[in-house]
């Protein structure tokens, strides 16, 4: 069902962001809505390869001489020892220069490592860089690596579900492909019905693709799971005004503020709750 809302999909789309910030489902810093690049139109992607081409081209003479050894020694690797080693030495020298090279090489030496754990930490590490850079191109690689790392955690885990959640909000968030992250979602609830963050992220996507009813559906039964869940509180507010209940909307962000006590959560989400006070007919 899709209702008249008071707030248009591109305000609905800005909130979601908001919960991308405040709430994410990642172990990552929560960025300020400036300098995040979540809502903008995605570049044509570049590799990792040009792009560390282009920083190393940027640099100065000596920090340039060492890019371009380390870069060499990990490209002249013959075995999965000595790529390790320099895949973990390239990491280290581009980490506070170039976080997003950093990562990149982490999860070369992670993937040949099979560790579910680094493989996780990069994940993580590469969603947040996907949301801070300011670097268009680079955008698209990041989420795929995000993806990628995901995945192999995966085939090294596969009963983990907590790798499927991970795997499906990166789905969700930054893909052209959201149904695969919805699959992924879906089968953490057909195993645990109970699993109040996939129900959160499936009644977001409901929200995202304008299905309210079913986002309330979902919503209703993680709120019941965890009624003080700021998270589903503040979906259920979108939901709530998605339905035309814009009191009840106005009620669950009131609530919501009160739960995160986060001056600029609150300073954000005010905007919201005066477009909807003022639309109330």
């Amino acid at each position: 069902m899709t209702a008249k809302s008071g707030v248009a999909l591109l305000s609905i789309t800005a909130l979601v962001l908001i919960a991308v910030l405040y709430f994410g489902n990642f172990a990552a810093k929560k960025e300020s809505k400036k300098d995040t690049h979540a809502h903008e139109k995605m570049a044509d992607a570049i590799s990792f390869e040009d792009f560390e081409t282009q920083q190393i081209a940027a640099m100065s003479p000596e920090l340039k001489t060492i890019a371009q050894q380390l870069k060499s020694d990990y490209q002249k690797s013959n075995d999965n020892a000595s790529k390790i080693t320099s895949a973990h030495n390239a990491a280290h020298f581009w980490d506070t220069i170039v976080p997003e090279l950093g990562a990149y090489y982490h999860f070369q030496s992670a993937t040949l490592e099979k560790n579910t754990e680094e493989l996780v930490n990069v994940g993580d590490e590469m969603i947040s860089h996907f949301r801070q850079t300011k670097n268009a191109e680079i955008r698209n690689t990041l989420i795929t690596f995000a993806l990628r790392s995901f995945e192999e955690a995966q085939k090294l885990n596969p009963n983990d579900n907590s790798l499927k959640l991970r795997t499906g909000t990166a789905y969700l968030e930054g893909s052209i492909e959201p149904m695969k992250g919805v699959a992924l979602l879906k089968e953490v609830i057909d195993e645990e019905p109970d699993n109040v963050q996939a129900l959160i992220l499936l009644g977001r996507f409901s929200i995202m693709s304008g299905q309210f009813d079913k986002a309330k559906e979902r919503l209703d039964k993680a709120l019941l799971l965890q009624p003080s869940n700021a998270e589903a509180i503040f979906f259920m507010a979108i939901t709530q005004d998605g339905l035309g209940n814009k009191e009840k909307a106005i009620e669950l962000f009131e609530i919501c503020k009160k739960i995160v006590n986060n001056p600029d959560f609150n300073a954000e989400i005010d905007v919201y709750i005066n477009e909807l006070k003022s639309n109330k007919k």
